[in-house]
């Protein structure tokens, strides 16, 4: 049972659950947060004026992809090649004996890959495979890890919510690794953004505790659903991001402070030089 506390509140939560599973019922919807089924009508049919869902006959459906829907092994298959090439040129911003946090986001496994090449001292995670890989694989045992759990989700094979992001929350890293399912436009700044709640609060906690801060996004981002906002590119240090990005997504980045880096299939950075169609 999850008692609301606000209306406000509540409805945030009802587009998160509705994402999750990608349809719900008013009835299920009632039970779920003690209130009346008249209450959830008026919630969704808010919901659904601010697009947030839609109404369907006798409760409402995602306006989002839900995450359940592309399940964590077939999101680990896609783009693989540009994912490798992503992480080969965010690893070289790793500095030795550094702590490092990486999120649970599927592009980011290839970078926990190479971290005994890099030599960091800590790896803060919620990831689970990550905390997995971390025991297994060679070279780690010099790597202390420090692994924040709490409520695992299955769909991204990781830790999430308010007990994760308080664990973040009293940690420090000297660098942080975060990737997301969607860059959006936001004025003339864009925005991550995530279809669910609990991965967004985790995301931004994780965020927060890295003294540098750096985004590793494939062009395919760009547009993406995404309801929750996670964090503005102007919190970034770094931006890493694919050769098949356009010029209009490089001109947006552009707005950010942070170093833009464009990366070709093989992990190299190529010099992304202003043309006069630019000015």
């Amino acid at each position: 049972m999850i008692p609301a506390s606000s209306q406000e509140k509540r409805r945030e939560r009802i587009v998160s659950y509705v994402t999750r599973h990608g349809f719900a019922r008013v009835e299920a919807l009632a039970e779920l947060f003690e209130v009346s089924a008249m209450t959830i009508h008026r919630d969704l049919e808010a919901l659904a004026a601010d697009n947030l869902v839609e109404r369907i006959r006798g409760g409402a459906r995602s306006v989002s992809p839900s995450m359940s829907e592309l399940a964590v092994e077939q999101r680990r298959h896609l783009h693989r090649t540009v994912k490798e090439a992503l992480c080969t040129a965010a690893a070289r911003l790793i500095p030795e004996g550094a702590v490092v946090a990486i999120d649970d986001s599927t592009t980011l496994e290839s970078l926990v890959e190479k971290l005994p090449q890099r030599s960091p001292s800590a790896l803060i995670t919620h990831s689970l495979k990550t905390m997995a890989d971390h025991r297994v694989r060679a070279g780690m045992s010099d790597i202390r890890l420090i692994a924040c759990a709490g409520l695992y989700f299955a769909e991204t094979d990781s830790f999430l919510g308010k007990a994760t992001s308080a664990q973040l929350n009293e940690l420090s890293a000297d660098i942080s690794f975060v990737s997301t399912t969607a860059v959006r436009a936001t004025g003339e700044v864009p925005a991550l953004f995530h279809p669910d709640m609990e991965a967004a609060d985790t995301k931004r906690a994780l965020i927060g505790i890295g003294s540098v801060r750096v985004l590793v996004v494939d062009s395919s981002k760009f547009g993406s659903a995404g309801v929750f906002k996670v964090a503005s590119i102007e919190e970034f240090d770094h931006i890493i991001i694919d050769q098949q990005c356009t010029r209009e997504q490089r001109d947006l980045l552009r707005n950010s402070r942070a170093q833009i880096h464009v990366i070709d299939h093989n992990g190299d950075e190529i010099l992304d030089t202003p043309t006069e169609e630019d000015f």
